[in-house]
């Protein structure tokens, strides 16, 4: 299973070893992301990869450095506050 470009970058960021950069997937329709939840992506998709890579546009640099950039902006965004949503969650529940 592959799920197209963000799929390619994660993994060339994590292990680059292990990533095969050949041309795959396809442009997804977008009345099958409704189902995405509930089927197989070999049922929405013409090849089972969600989404489209295609081999020779970016370097293997570029991946990476692309795959770095999301997860870091994803995991920042996505927790910010959160030490003061934990720190007066501590202060209610050890509250008197």
């Amino acid at each position: 299973m592959h799920g197209g470009l963000l799929s390619v970058c994660t993994a060339m960021w994590l292990c680059p070893e292990l990533v095969k950069t050949n041309s795959m997937g396809s442009d997804i329709p977008s009345e099958n992301r409704l189902y995405a939840d509930y089927l197989g992506w070999d049922k929405l998709t013409q090849d089972g990869c969600w989404g489209k890579f295609e081999e020779g546009i970016y370097s293997h640099e570029e991946l990476a450095e692309k795959g770095k950039t999301f997860w870091n902006t994803f995991i920042q965004k996505r927790t910010e506050g959160l030490k003061q949503i934990l720190e007066e969650g501590y202060r209610r529940k050890t509250q008197g």
